[in-house]
């Protein structure tokens, strides 16, 4: 999960690390997101949060949470290291 989403303040992306859908909408129903936060479009199935959703998911113990997209998605992909918030 990324802290800040630069292109839309006050969001945040949510991505399995296994692109798994089922885990990303048990997560979804657990933080008590919309459905329409589920988005399937684009290279990575993954949850665009805001608001109170968003705020419990950044509390999850077992969320790994990246300042930024960017450094998010470089450990997605495998790219250098990142430092664990």
């Amino acid at each position: 999960m990324d802290r800040v989403n630069a292109l839309a303040p006050g969001w945040s992306h949510v991505l399995s690390t296994t692109n798994d859908l089922a885990e990303l909408d048990a997560f979804r129903i657990r933080v008590g997101a919309p459905r329409q936060a589920f988005h399937l479009r684009g290279r990575r199935p993954h949850l665009d949060l805001k608001n109170g959703p968003r705020e419990l998911a950044l509390q999850q113990a077992d969320v790994r949470v990246f300042e930024r997209t960017a450094e998010l998605l470089r450990f997605l992909n495998g790219q250098g290291s990142i430092r664990r918030r």
